[in-house]
């Protein structure tokens, strides 16, 4: 059979057809004359090209709106009218390749996540008990705010300066031990506590400083309080130098048995006050200064100064002009007259 072909003005007519569409196998082909639109596969096309199955083109030209299913695509955007877009690969997990994502306030470009909203916030909200698991090193070179708390199970290094809360109400716990020195950064300058808050007891070996200012000081069986020195049990007090060393108070120097007064030309006195007096404690007698008549201390005695004379064998006593006896203008008393008035006492007392 013999197909002929049908153009210009005739094909216009017979395509329009009055109004009547045209159907070819029922919906095969379908020419919606009324609306102007094709139908394949369909007998009710909905729009100028209404394709019912699968089509195949080499090259597809959309002018406007492509619509696929419940997506649009239509510019540079794509638009689903589903909450969800589902990208499914034929094997294996499915892969989008582009240079830049952009979700909202988020762009992803290559390797780096950020916002491009100015002072805009990128968070990351795990849902329910979920946590954010970060694998391998982390650097961030701004400032890190944590809300929450932050449990470090490995070694952590913090560099530069280090400000630990922000009011007396927050709370440092060590539960480890320290092994390294505590320095301040500036002498002389922080303390260790406070008259309000101070530590409890101090365990060191040696302790160095230049004052030391504390009410009690315990020091073995020793107590320092005040201007007092005592033992704390009862025993006596040994103040005593190393080897040849020796006590200071003031101008004395403490030796074993012998008190010096260490400022030349010194005066040593013993002084008391109300009706208290010096006396010496036992049965022993008590040596006084002693030297021959060449060794007077004539330029520099005061009235009362006594000595005992190695020539005369006798006390004697300067009254100011010359050294005299204490028994009065009869001379010193010798050895032998002293030793005959000592009898003469003895017999007189019993």
């Amino acid at each position: 059979m013999a197909i002929g072909r049908i153009s210009g003005p005739l094909l216009k007519a017979n395509l329009i057809r009055d109004g009547v569409d045209l159907a070819f196998e029922t919906d095969l082909l379908y020419l919606d004359v009324t609306n102007s639109r094709i139908g394949v596969n369909t007998a009710t096309p909905t729009t100028a090209l209404d394709v019912n199955g699968t089509t195949r083109t080499t090259n597809l030209v959309v002018d406007a709106q492509l619509d696929i299913g419940n997506l649009h695509i239509y510019g540079n955007t794509i638009e689903s009218d589903l909450p969800i877009i589902n990208f499914i690969a034929s094997a294996g997990e499915p892969t989008v390749y582009h240079t830049i994502l952009q979700v909202d306030d988020i762009r992803i470009t290559g390797n780096v996540i950020s916002t491009f909203v100015s002072n805009s916030n990128l968070e990351f909200h795990p849902n329910g008990v979920g946590i954010v698991d970060i694998e391998g090193n982390t650097t961030i070179t701004g400032n890190l705010q944590v809300d929450g708390n932050i449990n470090a199970t490995g070694n952590v290094v913090i560099g530069g300066n280090i400000t630990i809360g922000d009011a007396l109400t927050d709370n440092i716990v060590i539960n480890a031990s320290i092994r390294s020195d505590l320095i301040p950064e500036t002498d002389n300058t922080y303390d260790l506590g406070s008259a309000a808050f101070r530590w409890g007891n101090v365990y060191a070996n040696d302790v160095y400083a230049d004052t030391l200012n504390v009410p009690t000081l315990d020091v073995g069986n020793l107590m320092f309080r005040d201007n007092e020195i005592t033992t704390t049990t009862g025993l006596d007090l040994y103040i005593d130098g190393n080897g040849a060393g020796g006590v200071r108070l003031g101008n004395f120097r403490v030796v074993d048995n012998v008190i010096t007064n260490v400022s030349s030309n010194a005066i040593t006195q013993i002084a008391q006050t109300g009706t208290g007096y010096f006396k010496i404690q036992g049965t022993n007698g008590f040596v006084p200064p002693r030297g021959n008549d060449g060794e007077r201390p004539t330029a520099y005695a005061v009235i009362g100064m006594t000595r005992y004379n190695t020539n005369s064998k006798a006390l004697e006593i300067w009254d100011g002009f010359t050294w005299a006896s204490p028994a009065g203008a009869s001379g010193a008393v010798s050895e032998i007259q002293a030793n005959d008035i000592s009898a003469g006492f003895a017999i007189a007392l019993g």
